[in-house]
Formats: structure tokens, sequence, C-alpha cells
């Protein structure tokens, strides 16, 4: 977390694309360059709620993820690599989606612009590709033999 909003309320309102709207924690505004840039722009600092580009099933589940991380502690890739492993929840939770529901995720987190979420995916991407590179292997020793 690089920046943060010193007068963000407790809570704020965002409507989702397809018209939802969900009540999220200051923190995560903190988290978010798209989000903290929104709420930056307006010039009333009583605003009600700020629209974001992101179907609400998607970005809920980007919200589930990110649920996962201490928003109170600053982000450290390096040292919270350590959490991002296979067995770890963050982990275990992409691994339990589907397909279409990673992919709209990626959408939510690309817009987000929140730098822990981009390294999750990241870090689950080389899993996923690691472990697809080793399978072919195992195949072609075991098609040797």
């Amino acid at each position: 977390m690089a920046f943060s909003i010193v007068n963000l309320p407790q809570t704020m309102k965002i409507r989702t694309e397809d018209n939802q709207i969900m009540e999220l924690n200051g923190k995560l505004f903190n988290e978010s360059v798209a989000l903290r840039e929104a709420f930056e722009m307006h010039d009333d600092p009583e605003v009600s709620e700020i629209p974001v580009p992101v179907e609400s099933a998607d970005f809920k589940n980007a919200l589930n993820l990110l649920s996962f991380f201490d928003l109170d502690k600053p982000y450290h890739p390096e040292l919270d690599c350590r959490f991002l492993q296979a067995d770890q929840p963050p982990m275990k939770f992409l691994h339990a989606l589907s397909d279409d529901d990673k992919a709209g995720m990626e959408i939510a987190i690309d817009y987000l612009e929140c730098e822990r979420l981009d390294d999750c995916l990241r870090v689950y991407f080389c899993e996923v590709i690691h472990k697809y590179l080793f399978d072919c292997y195992r195949y072609a020793e075991e098609k040797k033999h």
C-alpha cells in the first residue's frame, strides 16, 4: 500500500456494472489505486457511492480473495510470498473457482489495480503453469518407458 487517503470514511458504497450496491470498508479503498483515485476525484466529501465498471460477482470474488490478507499491515511482496504457497487459503480459494469465475475476477482485479491481488494472481498462474509443465514432462517420461 503506497498511498492512503487521510479523510476516508469508515465505509464507502460502490455501484457495480450490474447495478448492485456494495458497502466497502475504507481500508479497501486504500488498497486499490482505481478506487482511491475515483474517491479523490469527487469534489463532494460526502460522496454517496462510486461507480465501478465491474460485475458484482467478479468484484465479490476479488474482495473474497483480498479478505485473506491483513490490510492493517503494509504489503511487502518479498515477505508475503510464503503466504501464497499452494497449501495456503488464497491459493485454495483460487483453485476452487471455476475458470469463468477466475476470468471475471481477473477483470475486477485489473480494474482495481491492487498490488496484493495482482501478485496473488501471478503466483497462482505460475503455480498452474508449473504443474502443467511438470505433468507434461512426467507424461513424456512415461511414454519413453
